[in-house]
């Protein structure tokens, strides 16, 4: 009995120290984060450490305008990721996306075949994806998305309730894909992550 407890106290302190050392390096450097709510709500957030099911920042007060959000009063917070409906990084930056690692992507994802689409818009990087034969074959918006160099990031999730009825997902999740460009930009080889697995994606040009 006592090994049981004295193992759990371990186990229990070493998830203790690894959120510690998450938040620490976290909050060591400023960053530019937009959040918009299920209701429609903007904050945005100058700290900002997303660990399971839960965002920890300092994040200012709430806005029913995407505009000047930095300039409110920022205090630290816990919200739940199941509250979030869009996060913007770097929002009020200018991006720039070579023009061939934009547009429309035949994709296939483990088998679901579908389609993806990259787009810059008032300087913004967005994206979006649709699978017809999977999540009741609406589109999705992109959450993340993030070009550098030759490599591409975004998320794909469901983490509240009104992504779940829109998509008809069974259970919430979140599917973190990165891909590297090829031949100019004319196809995306990568994977994407899934409660801890590993599965395959490739994306090619359709226009």
């Amino acid at each position: 009995m006592k090994k049981v407890v004295l193992y759990s106290a371990v186990f229990i302190g070493g998830i203790a120290l690894a959120l510690l050392a998450l938040l620490i390096y976290g909050f060591s450097f400023s960053q530019n984060v937009v959040i918009q709510d299920v209701t429609k709500q903007y904050y945005h957030a100058s700290r900002l450490v997303v660990f399971g099911n839960v965002a920890i920042g300092f994040l200012s007060d709430s806005s029913s305008q995407n505009t000047d959000l930095d300039k409110l009063s920022h205090t630290f917070k816990i919200i739940t990721t199941g509250t979030i409906a869009n996060m913007y990084f770097n929002p009020f930056e200018s991006v720039y996306v070579p023009p061939q690692y934009l547009g429309v992507y035949h994709i296939n994802a483990s088998g679901h075949e579908g389609i993806l689409v990259l787009q810059v818009k008032d300087g913004v990087l967005y994206g979006s994806v649709r699978f017809p034969n999977w999540a009741n074959g609406v589109w999705e918006p992109l959450k993340g998305v993030n070009i550098k160099n030759n490599t591409l990031w975004f998320t794909r999730s469901v983490t509240n309730e009104q992504e779940r009825v829109k998509t008809g997902a069974r259970e919430y999740f979140t599917q973190q894909y990165v891909g590297t460009y090829k031949d100019n930009g004319k196809k995306i080889i990568g994977f994407y992550t899934l409660r801890g697995a590993k599965y395959l994606f490739e994306a090619y040009r359709k226009k």
